[in-house]
């Protein structure tokens, strides 16, 4: 039977409590309201199963035994705390320089990642924790608010006007990842740029790339985009990509479709271009954060053009740091 020291217990108790608190707010109370105060025995069933384990780590003893059933349970409480830990932190280490600071506010998340690497929580699956869509329609649960906020209204980058503003990304991508997390669909988060750009920038000169190279690539990602996701611009060279409900098969199908179109068209007679991308894959359960999906796409472009340029990099679950380099027509 597992084990934890008293201190793990006591961490550990306080973030059962704290996913009992937000899934009461987030689905009991909203279901009581919209089914007339009923409640569906699965929901029953996981608050008795949270309120067992968190008498099982009251215990005062040096040593805490939690009950090998209790496992998937254990490890879905941890992935929640710890992405909510990691959001907590987030606005904070955007303002600091001083690298100890960085380094005390990261120790936020040193007690989730010691006890996710336990071979007991590490070799099980998350539990599946009962969805408001579980019990009403998705029409019913989006008017009970499980889809959260809106999309904000379309703006588009500064420069160029043809691809959507970066400052909308961040919660576009939230957004996203509540509406497919309802669905229980996957989300694909691409970064992707260009190949050798200083070269065509030196070649050319930046104003005729301006003016000829890269209002034509960008109209051919707004093209590819259109009714199936979003594309941003972040940069010069630099685009990100969502593509809502698509798993990972239907990423790689869809950007190695993009990779085929930019490669295949003649920019300026004898100027072709390639791209090189970096995909992460966010399932329903994902640990990470909407801003370390970002990085861990970027990541994953970085590899891309290391492995060759010209194809896709992509982020393995579920660490998401391992990153495997597609052909550069994958699928």
């Amino acid at each position: 039977m597992p084990e934890l020291k008293r201190g793990e217990a006591a961490f550990l108790r306080k973030c059962v409590e704290s996913f009992l608190e937000t899934f009461e707010r987030n689905v009991v109370e909203v279901l009581r309201r919209e089914l007339g105060g009923v409640e569906p025995p699965a929901v029953r069933e996981l608050r008795n199963e949270l309120a067992v384990l968190a008498r099982q780590l009251e215990m005062k003893t040096n040593r805490v035994r939690v009950h090998p059933a209790h496992a998937p349970l254990v490890h879905r409480v941890l992935v929640d705390g710890r992405r909510n830990a990691a959001a907590a932190i987030e606005e904070p280490l955007s303002k600091v320089v001083d690298l100890e600071v960085t380094k005390t506010l990261r120790r936020a998340l040193v007690p989730y990642q010691e006890l996710l690497k336990a071979p007991w929580i590490a070799e099980t699956n998350p539990a599946r924790v009962p969805r408001i869509t579980d019990f009403l329609s998705i029409h019913f649960a989006e008017q009970a608010g499980a889809g959260g906020a809106e999309l904000f209204p379309r703006s588009y980058d500064e420069k160029f006007h043809i691809l959507e503003a970066p400052a909308l990304a961040l919660s576009d991508l939230s957004y996203y990842r509540r509406r497919c997390g309802i669905r229980e669909a996957s989300l694909g988060v691409a970064y992707a740029d260009i190949d050798d750009f200083k070269a065509v920038n030196t070649k050319l000169g930046e104003a005729m790339v301006d003016i000829a190279v890269l209002p034509r690539l960008m109209e051919m990602l707004e093209s590819w985009a259109f009714a199936r996701g979003h594309a941003y611009r972040f940069g010069g060279d630099e685009y990100l990509l969502l593509l809502p409900n698509a798993d990972r098969d239907l990423c790689l199908t869809l950007l190695g479709d993009l990779l085929a179109r930019v490669s295949q068209r003649e920019i300026q007679r004898g100027l072709r271009l390639n791209l090189s991308i970096g995909l992460c894959v966010v399932e329903p359960e994902c640990f990470l954060t909407d801003r370390e999906i970002l990085v861990r796409a970027n990541a994953a472009k970085q590899a891309a053009k290391a492995a060759g340029k010209g194809r896709v990099g992509v982020t393995v679950a579920p660490d998401h740091e391992t990153v495997e380099c597609m052909p550069s027509r994958p699928g």
